[in-house]
């Protein structure tokens, strides 16, 4: 059996995204800092208002990635009722960089994090 301290950081972690549900939270790589604020704004503001999106979706801008992602079942939501998902991150949770809001029980979530090399991906992409 592995028993390993990072072996069991890594099995808390992805428990932590399925079976506990998402969280709203401030963290994100060790290379967030506050600095990026209008990347990350930047990064969610590329998702289309009238697009729907019905799948794991991550748009970027500079070092800043924003991603959409849910437990299980995608609901259809718009580009636009993305973005109002993404807002509560800098305004009432008072984060600085990075970091999640969680929403429908902790069943789906919106994450800004740092990237390198940062590219489009999901659904429409």
């Amino acid at each position: 059996m592995i028993t390993s301290p990072a072996f069991l950081l890594v099995i808390v972690a992805i428990l932590s995204g399925t079976a506990l549900g998402y969280r709203d939270n401030c963290s994100g790589s060790g290379l967030c800092n506050k600095g990026m604020g209008p990347n990350c704004r930047g990064a969610y503001a590329r998702f289309s208002d009238n697009t729907v999106y019905n799948g794991y979706t991550s748009r970027t801008n500079g070092n800043c990635v924003a991603i959409y992602r849910c437990d299980g079942s995608y609901p259809g939501l718009s580009g636009a009722q993305i973005k109002n998902l993404f807002a509560p991150i800098y305004g009432g949770q008072g984060c600085k960089g990075c970091g999640s809001h969680a929403f429908n029980g902790g069943s789906y979530e919106g994450t800004l994090n740092y990237c390198s090399n940062c590219v489009d991906s999901g659904n429409p992409n």
